[in-house]
């Protein structure tokens, strides 16, 4: 027996009569491999008509694709998404391998999706993303869409929340249609400022309601755009969010290897970059790299070595003669501590010895 239900065909319909074309091509493709079993000769023919069509579906060809008007809030007039497109990354995100692993796999899944589709899946849909502020969540999202060649729509929950709770989720509903309507990637930041746990007694009903509407399109979100949720909170999500969502990757601070490499990339010497990172673990690359920036600052206004400025700003005025005592006992040489801190050889020396008179009180 054929198993096609009738929500197929008329499924199939509405997204050729709103020339929704790559929800038309995935829906087709699912029906394909289901007849494949009972009707092999209609599934190859439909296949063949689809392979030749698949550039330009003969049902949508010349209908106009309608965008809707960006949203914007209904009292203020200004828009409640940013959008960007397309997105370009000017630095190599570094990131620990298994968030790599995720994230490649995830853009896998969407350029290699007609393989998927032959054998009945679809791609993942959407992305939950989990850590501390800082650690490349944002950048994550930037990065598939610059990966996909999709448009960005950034939505900070946090600053869509309105004391008019029915307000605030008008705007939401109108945010989530407008994501649907064509292929894209909606980034929900803060999203724990309403995906919230519904058994917090100190959340009004209308609040509770709205994490009800946003569990409901994270299930009903389309395949043909891509949910990216982040929150610096997942212990105050509500528990039916992390099922919802197709994968969920866990974002930490960066270890002392991505450290040092961050620091490499910053151009910080070597040796200065392998002897500080790890000082640096439990920082967030954006409070790292905030911190360089102010040192190369502080360097061209008072004329002072780039490395000695970096040094007083990510320790906060501490003193060169320390990290000058700890690279001379790892073994480096006066001459290579000189290079690496722009500082004279017979400073560096005179460092050393204050660091060794200091031990002997």
């Amino acid at each position: 027996m054929i198993n096609i239900t009738k929500d197929m065909f008329v499924e199939v319909m509405n997204d050729a009569l709103q020339g929704k074309r790559e929800n038309l091509e995935m829906r087709l493709r699912i029906i394909i491999r289901k007849l494949k079993k009972d009707s092999p000769e209609l599934a190859s023919e439909l296949s063949d008509a689809l392979m030749r069509n698949v550039d330009s579906l003969s049902v949508v060809r010349g209908m106009p694709v309608n965008r809707q008007p960006a949203p914007v809030d209904a009292d203020t007039r200004q828009k409640l998404l940013v959008e960007t497109y397309p997105v370009h990354l000017s630095v190599d995100p570094l990131w620990p391998e298994h968030i790599v692993t995720s994230l490649t796999r995830f853009v896998s899944e969407w350029e290699k999706r007609k393989k998927l589709l032959d054998n009945g899946l679809l791609p993942s849909r959407s992305l939950l993303m989990d850590g501390p502020p800082g650690v490349g969540k944002t950048l994550a999202a930037k990065w598939l869409a610059e990966k996909l060649n999709l448009p960005l729509l950034t939505l900070d929950l946090a600053s869509v929340m309105s004391s008019f709770l029915g307000k605030t989720g008008n705007n939401i509903r109108a945010v989530l249609d407008y994501a649907r309507s064509f292929p894209c990637i909606l980034l929900l930041d803060e999203f724990d400022s309403i995906a919230k746990k519904r058994d917090d007694a100190s959340d009004v009903g209308e609040l509770k309601r709205l994490v009800t509407v946003l569990l409901q399109a994270i299930d009903e979100w389309p395949h043909t755009s891509i949910l990216v949720a982040a929150t610096n909170h997942g212990d105050l999500l509500d528990p039916a969010v992390w099922r919802r969502f197709d994968r969920v990757v866990g974002f930490d601070y960066p270890s002392e290897d991505l450290i040092r490499k961050f620091l490499i990339k910053n151009d910080i010497p070597q040796g200065v970059a392998g002897n500080i990172s790890d000082r640096l673990v439990g920082r967030s690359f954006a409070v790292i790299e905030r911190s360089i920036n102010q040192a190369k600052r502080n360097s061209i206004l008072e004329g002072i070595p780039v490395n000695k400025a970096m040094i007083e700003e990510l320790f906060e005025g501490e003193s060169l003669e320390k990290l000058v005592k700890v690279m001379h006992e790892k073994g480096m040489s006066q001459r290579l501590i000189s290079s690496e801190l722009s500082l004279s050889r017979p400073l560096v020396k005179k460092l050393i010895e204050i660091g060794g008179a200091e031990n002997e009180k």
